[in-house]
């Protein structure tokens, strides 16, 4: 099998080939309950794909308090400094993340530790691994994956967010191509 690298050809058939490599189990939750009025069941649906299994007690327990009870107003027109305000509640950075993305999905993608290392690859950083602190992952996300992610404008926002996911797996690999 041809390794399509980034080098070797144009964003479009880079996502096309790594999205195709995307496999991610109980992927019907997230298609069934993305952008749709987040109800607990659906917010429980979507924390359980996110987690790629279901929930344990600890976890169900900190997705109940941190987003199925959260009273936060979303504004329509989220701005930056809203988003950092949210990212740096409890209930973990990553799944912070992803809950701003549950309620903005087509402005702000998924950020983790694969879609970190296939930007950090791309971008030719040397250190491919997220940071562990919460702050240096909320200010990568601010200030860099998303100005990184800009980079594939009209192109599917799913289809990148799974070439990306795929492509930062497949580094775990070992494999250091271009």
């Amino acid at each position: 099998m041809k390794i399509l690298t980034y080098k070797d050809t144009n964003q479009l058939d880079f996502i096309d080939f790594w999205s195709k490599q995307y496999k991610y189990s109980n992927e019907y939750l997230y298609n069934e309950n993305i952008g749709k009025d987040l109800t607990k069941d659906r917010i429980l649906k979507l924390f359980e794909w996110k987690n790629g299994t279901t929930l344990s007690t600890k976890k169900f327990k900190s997705v109940m308090e941190n987003y199925v009870n959260d009273t936060t107003v979303f504004p329509s027109e989220p701005n930056k400094d809203f988003v950092k305000k949210e990212l740096h509640k409890s209930g973990g950075t990553i799944w912070r993340i992803f809950w701003i993305h549950c309620h903005y999905p087509n402005i702000f993608p998924i950020y983790d530790q694969h879609v970190h290392r296939a930007m950090a690859h791309l971008q030719g950083w040397t250190e491919l691994e997220i940071p562990k602190s919460n702050k240096k992952k909320v200010e990568i996300y601010l200030e860099k994956y998303l100005d990184f992610y800009n980079n594939f404008k009209g192109l599917p926002h799913k289809k990148v967010d799974e070439a990306l996911w795929a492509y930062g797996k497949f580094l775990t690999l070992g494999y250091r191509i271009l």
